[in-house]
């Protein structure tokens, strides 16, 4: 209490001073935004003060003469070391007692592993929050986004550091899940967590992400990143294509990587078993007609409904409409004509439209192209049927979360990444897309200490 007190008084000759230089440095400010400057300063000022006092009250008065080591052996008390932390004030300065051990000659600070800080770098809340920044936008515009709002000093690469940071323990959380997904016995824990969902949906796609990353002189560095989608929905498809399509997606979580498809339904499968999709009553995935997405589906879940997104699957009628007749009414009759036989899941009749159009030989054999197409996702067009069911069949979910994660954040005019750094900045972004911030953020405050 006598510590206490007297950093008390201390305190409050440092708020009077503050308070005292603030007022009489500027008496005649030149408007109120000079003014809110000046005070948001000067209570930074007395935010350093504050959180290096509260520190220093953290400290034993008289430190004990051992402290216990990591090897098991007892360190011994040498002397009280400063240390400069980065925080959410800014830089601030403070002492702790420091440990040496006599059997590895390691050194240790008990201060800083009991409160997680980290001399020399980011604290976890800054580095939480300059990572927030960073998922939302390049970094040098974060970095001065983030000086303007918090008065705190941040370059680019720190920011770029910190958002990784994030994605890499978004990776460590995904190997966790992957180990767990593959042990029986957890296995079994989770498929007993809580009552079946009725429903779940689950989404994959890809974007492209320009990457450094060249694999031949011909090759420009672009790679798919992959990403997938868990939701719910009560949401009903429409009666007529052409009316107001809504999905209302709840429970909604995104992931994603760059890396093969084998090796990415590792996660498909492990995301999947952390959102109960081992033990629905009914899943439903919905995708493009890429093959990939239906192999990595019929593998890992194959007793789940596939459907084909409708408007995939109704732009492949687009360019063979082009083919009908030579004006643009036979285009457009055409058109409405295999949209409505595809709608009302009259496939055969589709498929005999493009096949009439075809020109068997050519590279440019549009309709041929679209006979394909539809023969061989045909088993996951049965429109009818799911607009019946209530299933959805769009695939706006998934689209947004590429555009989201991909488009918006990783292809900045400009921007060329080296392939781990997309990978970390683009997990992050989907923890923060899905609500994982603070699960994730929460295990780096007390980082594990360096041997």
């Amino acid at each position: 209490m006598e510590d206490i007190s007297r950093l008390g008084m201390e305190f409050g000759q440092y708020v009077h001073q503050v308070t005292y230089d603030l007022l009489t440095g500027n008496p005649t400010p030149s408007s109120l935004s000079e003014m809110e400057e000046g005070v948001r300063q000067s209570m930074l000022k007395l935010a350093q003060y504050l959180l290096s006092d509260w520190l220093a009250l953290q400290n034993d008065r008289y430190p004990p003469d051992t402290h216990p080591c990591r090897c098991g052996a007892p360190a011994l008390y040498h002397e009280m070391r400063p240390g400069v932390l980065l925080t959410m004030v800014g830089r601030i300065t403070y002492r702790r007692a420091y440990y040496l051990c006599q059997a590895c000659h390691q050194g240790t600070y008990p201060l800083d592993d009991r409160l997680g800080l980290r001399p020399g770098e980011l604290s976890a809340e800054l580095e939480s929050l300059s990572a927030l920044t960073g998922v939302q936008m390049p970094f040098g515009q974060g970095s001065d986004f983030f000086q303007r709002l918090t008065l705190v000093g941040l370059s680019p690469q720190s920011m770029d550091k910190a958002t990784q940071s994030i994605g890499g323990e978004m990776e460590q959380v995904e190997r966790e899940w992957k180990a767990k997904s593959q042990h029986l016995p957890e296995l079994a824990q989770l498929e007993r967590t809580g009552p079946p969902l009725e429903r779940l949906y689950g989404a994959l796609d890809a974007t492209k992400v320009h990457t450094s990353e060249k694999r031949g002189p011909e090759d420009e560095g672009w790679r798919d990143l992959k990403v997938g989608a868990w939701f719910e929905t009560e949401a009903r498809p429409p009666e007529e294509p052409d009316q107001a399509w809504e999905v209302q997606a709840r429970n909604l979580t995104y992931f994603c990587d760059i890396q093969e498809a084998q090796e990415f339904g590792e996660l498909v499968w492990a995301t999947g078993v952390q959102r109960g999709a081992t033990r629905v009553k009914e899943l439903i995935f919905v995708g493009d007609g890429a093959e990939w997405i239906w192999n990595l589906v019929a593998f890992h879940y194959p007793q789940a409904v596939q459907i084909v997104d409708w408007f995939h699957a109704a732009a492949h009628l687009t360019p063979v409409s082009l083919l009908a007749g030579s004006t643009t009414a036979e285009h457009h009759q055409w058109l409405r004509q295999a949209r409505d036989d595809l709608w009302n899941g009259r496939l055969e009749q589709v498929i005999a439209a493009c096949a009439a159009l075809a020109t068997p030989g050519r590279k440019d054999d549009t309709a041929g192209k679209a006979v394909t197409y539809f023969t061989n996702n045909g088993h996951r067009m049965d429109y009818p049927s799911y607009r019946a069911q209530g299933y959805q069949i769009g695939s706006g979910t998934i689209e947004s979360g590429c555009k989201q994660i991909g488009t918006q954040r990783l292809k900045v005019p400009g921007a060329t990444w080296d392939k781990q750094g997309a990978r970390r900045v683009a997990k992050a972004r989907a923890a923060y897309l899905s609500g994982q911030w603070e699960m994730v953020t929460a295990r780096r405050v007390h980082l594990p200490v360096a041997a």
